[in-house]
């Protein structure tokens, strides 16, 4: 799917008319709707958004593959017009716009610069994932606003009660994409689960991939030593296939 296919192009001018005719927005999509990386591609080809955008991730491989991603969209390597930055990694310059970044590094750049100059924007991305840093930052840049009203501030949630949030932000407006629907086979394993989910996870897998048919195969653990654990028993049962 390329990006102008995404459900989030849907409303792609009402949210340039939204933050053209106001500062505050809060924006609802499904997961895969291409929120993440089309909304702060929206706001660099805004013309009413001069400087950087801030785009906060309450995860540092989010941020990182999220800047990786739109780089990419933009025919660029990361840290030319996308750069993201986390605790322990940076990657960007003086030219950069566009900024991933993990949330919990705005608090300190508010220290540096009280009045966020040269930032024009900022999005709260997955903002379901409710934090007292992600609160807080939020109520900071509903003051900042007070003297900075050309600072836009855009919240984006796949889920999200946006009728409350929508009310904290003074009743700003909200817009919502649609995404796809696509059909989904339940199928139940034959035998007891064992206490070894990535051996039930291995045995599951490859019981699809004997089957044939084409695409691909994604596979929900709870870590990553599971992850590491299923891949192994995958080879074990599957070997080269």
């Amino acid at each position: 799917m390329t990006p102008a296919e995404l459900p989030i192009m849907a409303i792609r001018g009402p949210v340039l008319t939204a933050l053209g005719q106001g500062n505050r927005l809060v924006i609802t999509a499904p997961t895969g709707a291409g929120k993440s990386t089309q909304v702060p591609q929206f706001l660099l080809r805004t013309a009413a958004i001069r400087g950087q955008v801030l785009v906060l991730q309450p995860r540092r491989l989010a941020a990182r593959v999220l800047a990786e991603r739109v780089a990419q969209e933009l025919g660029e390597p990361p840290g030319q017009t996308v750069g993201y930055r986390t605790r322990f990694e940076h990657c960007g310059g003086p030219g950069t716009r566009l900024w991933f970044l993990t949330e919990g590094l705005l608090p300190r750049r508010l220290l540096d610069s009280p009045g966020l100059d040269g930032v024009d924007a900022v999005v709260f991305d997955e903002f379901h994932e409710r934090s007292l840093t992600s609160d807080v930052t939020l109520g900071l840049m509903r003051s900042l606003q007070e003297r900075r009203p050309d600072l836009r501030l855009v919240v984006m949630s796949a889920t999200l009660d946006a009728e409350a949030v929508c009310r904290y932000l003074g009743g700003c407006p909200h817009l919502h994409a649609d995404g796809r629907l696509y059909p989904i086979e339940t199928r139940y394993a034959e035998r007891p689960a064992s206490l070894e989910v990535w051996d039930d996870a291995a045995r599951a897998a490859a019981a699809l991939v004997r089957e044939g048919g084409d695409g691909d195969l994604l596979v929900f653990l709870p870590g990553v030593y599971e992850i590491q654990r299923a891949m192994e028993s995958c080879r074990r049962l599957l070997g080269n296939v």
